[in-house]
């Protein structure tokens, strides 16, 4: 069986897609990539072809015929296709699978939501609502991340009978090596670290007021990402920003905190709260749709509404003044993280890549 898992970006990308994308081609011998741009310029992963397209908006407008017809191959080569689709670039990919009769597979990332609604969040979501649609009416298989994630989708979806035949619930994965040994001890300052794009969507603006409202003493916040909000007009004296940071080079800063703060008002399974598990965090993190299937209050963490700021104060307060429950939480979480590493989620995958393909060969 060879297998062809095609992304937007180089697998390198600081992004949660990438990061998946990258665990599934090292762990699976039968794997190859084939990703569309490389806009951040980052090293290629090996079995990673990248066509060097140029883009717009997030969609292809240009690539060399040379790498047309170098993706007309891989894709004729492949027995199946993973895709991990949001923009119309993946389009592409799925009606040249077909073409050359390949069975595809695809993991839907992102969520369908209307928080902080704008143009821009307008066009995003009306572009997921259509690629997903073609995505349950052409693949043969659609994977989602949490129950959660599965029923946004389904209150969607045209044609629900059809994705109730094809869908399939796999969280993400960590790295078993990623799974630290040892556990975590509340240290002054107490420090966090938040990660992930700097959007309203994603919370960067209540990590920002939390701040002012807690003082250097008590709570230091590191803030690694990037996007339209990265350089804020004020920003207090206990927030480090440090901007974009590989993926390979995010556990460092793990490391240096003992709270992950995840403020999102919208996730569909967050990557960066299993890297934070397998780091030892606590977690404090939005209580939405999908969390509780895999984050237990108490045990894990703690959870608050989204945008509750004087929770989440209360929260980061309780931690500093109960050091012992940071280290008890610590010691939690890197025995949950094992339920997640990629060779568990690894086989999920096989064990869909073979239903596909054997349905294929089974008569009609």
């Amino acid at each position: 069986m060879k297998v062809l898992i095609c992304n937007f970006e180089s697998l390198q990308t600081p992004s949660g897609v990438a990061s998946f994308a990258i665990k599934l081609l090292r762990h699976l011998p039968c794997m190859e990539a084939l990703t569309t741009r490389n806009s951040f310029n980052t090293p290629l992963e090996q079995r990673e072809t990248n066509l060097e397209a140029k883009t717009r908006y997030n969609e292809i407008i240009w690539m060399k015929p040379s790498k047309f017809i170098l993706m007309n191959r891989k894709i004729h080569e492949a027995d199946l296709i993973h895709l991990n689709p949001f923009n119309f670039s993946e389009l592409i990919l799925l009606v040249l699978a077909k073409v050359h009769g390949k069975k595809c597979v695809a993991t839907m990332h992102s969520n369908i939501d209307f928080h902080f609604l704008t143009p821009t969040i307008g066009l995003e979501i009306a572009r997921l609502i259509v690629v997903y649609h073609l995505m349950l009416f052409l693949a043969d298989g659609i994977v989602f991340l949490t129950g959660a994630h599965y029923r946004n989708y389904r209150k969607h979806s045209l044609l629900r009978n059809r994705l109730q035949k094809k869908a399939v619930v796999i969280p993400n994965a960590i790295e078993s090596q990623r799974i630290a040994t040892d556990s975590r001890t509340a240290k002054s300052p107490l420090t966090c670290i938040f990660v992930g794009r700097f959007e309203k969507r994603k919370g960067i603006d209540d990590v920002l007021r939390l701040a002012e409202r807690l003082r250097p003493e008590e709570i230091e916040f590191l803030l690694a990402g990037y996007g339209p909000l990265q350089h804020p007009e004020k920003i207090a004296e206990n927030v480090r920003i440090v901007g974009r940071v590989p993926n390979e080079d995010l556990f460092r800063y793990y490391d240096q905190c003992r709270i992950l703060f995840f403020p999102s008002y919208t996730e569909a399974f967050g990557i960066t709260i299993l890297e934070g598990m397998a780091r030892g965090l606590v977690l404090l993190i939005s209580d939405i749709p999908g969390i509780r299937e895999f984050v237990r209050e108490g045990r894990n963490g703690y959870l608050f509404p989204p945008g509750d700021i004087e929770k989440m104060r209360e929260l980061f307060l309780f931690l500093k003044q109960n050091p012992d429950e940071i280290e008890r939480i610590s010691r939690n979480n890197l025995a949950d993280a094992r339920q997640f590493t990629v060779e568990k989620q690894a086989e999920k995958y096989l064990t869909v890549y073979r239903k596909v393909l054997n349905h294929v060969q089974s008569p009609s």
